[in-house]
């Protein structure tokens, strides 16, 4: 089997309303497709958005690594699954996104090749529902609230609160959605936008609230400020983008600057640098959370494969985009049941 051609494309979806971050706002979900066809008729999909404030990489970006420097080295060669693998990991320092989105896609033929579903190929019996946190969008304080009850009525208990407003009003957010919402599981995202001492004030302000954990307050090279708030923080701290690959989880851990890591396919550039992370966490005794960017529904199906092979390890999950597409794609390889999604 030879991978014969290939198509590169891009696909977006609106959502319902924006998205909004310490870092950014979005109004509709656009990525790229990568599709791949072998000589025997398989066809495999492997798919990247482009988060120029985590990655560095652009649609554009994206395009071009695959174009340039991933398909040459894929497109007539011979089916070796790991060796393939190496020749994306290694076409281009950098652009996990594009490399994500290659990997996806040979994952996907190796288990196609074996007349095997995903979730199989990585080793689980049968498909596990998942069950996803949903984004509670950066905004005033009482807008944060109406959504989050607006969430919760609709079956959403688990709740990832976006913060970094830089105002002062962070602590007022989560207060505010935690005292109306008691039943809610709150997980408070800062997408980097503390400094260790905003850090602290805000956990002494909230100290009092069951919140599930923060998540990377500090920005992601300043391990020792991660370190100190990981230190003295009664709630668990989840590295995100301190964390891309296996070797920056070693550094996180041996520092003891996070409780949990956050693995996102669009950061460790697929399904592979993924389990390499699992592996890392498994030697420290440590869980994660299986994260997203705002993604395609394909990127978004390999993230639930890979949930499903290994529901021991991820504490959390948080791959929520298709909650908050407009509409739901008629042709989504799995069912939406609530914030649990079914494969």
């Amino acid at each position: 089997m030879t991978i014969a051609d290939a198509r590169i494309y891009r696909g977006s979806l609106p959502l319902a309303t924006p998205f909004v971050t310490a870092l950014r706002r979005v109004d509709d979900v656009v990525f790229v497709v990568l599709e791949l066809h072998t000589d025997n008729g398989y066809i495999a999909y492997g798919s990247a958005p482009a988060t120029k404030a985590v990655t560095g990489e652009t649609l554009e970006s994206i395009e071009a690594s695959l174009r340039h420097h991933i398909l040459p080295v894929l497109l007539g060669r011979p089916f070796v699954f790991e060796t393939l693998l190496h020749a994306v990991t290694t076409a281009l320092p950098g652009n996990s996104s594009a490399k994500a989105a290659a990997d996806m896609a040979l994952y996907s033929l190796a288990a196609q090749e074996q007349n095997l579903p995903l979730y199989r190929y990585l080793g689980a019996k049968e498909p596990v529902p998942v069950t996803t946190a949903v984004t509670v969008s950066l905004g005033a304080p009482d807008a944060m609230r109406t959504k989050a009850a607006e969430l919760l009525r609709n079956g959403y208990d688990i709740l990832k609160v976006k913060v970094g407003g830089r105002d002062g009003l962070d602590a007022q957010r989560v207060r505010a959605i935690a005292e109306a919402l008691p039943d809610a599981q709150l997980l408070v995202d800062a997408n980097q936008a503390w400094d260790l001492r905003e850090s602290l004030d805000f956990i002494e302000q909230c100290s009092d609230l069951p919140l599930a954990l923060i998540e990377q307050p500090v920005p992601a090279a300043d391990l020792e400020a991660l370190r100190q708030i990981t230190e003295r923080s009664p709630f668990p701290i989840l590295a995100d983008e301190a964390v891309f690959d296996a070797e920056d989880a070693r550094r996180v851990l041996g520092k003891g600057a996070a409780n949990l890591i956050n693995i996102k396919l669009m950061k460790c550039g697929g399904l592979a640098g993924a389990l390499a992370i699992l592996d890392v966490c498994r030697v420290h005794g440590v869980q994660c959370m299986l994260g997203s960017m705002l993604e395609g529904p394909v990127s978004i199906t390999a993230a639930l494969h890979l949930a499903a092979a290994h529901p021991d390890r991820f504490a959390w999950v948080d791959l929520d985009s298709p909650l908050l597409y407009r509409t739901l794609p008629a042709d989504l390889p799995f069912t939406v049941e609530g914030n649990r999604y079914v494969l």
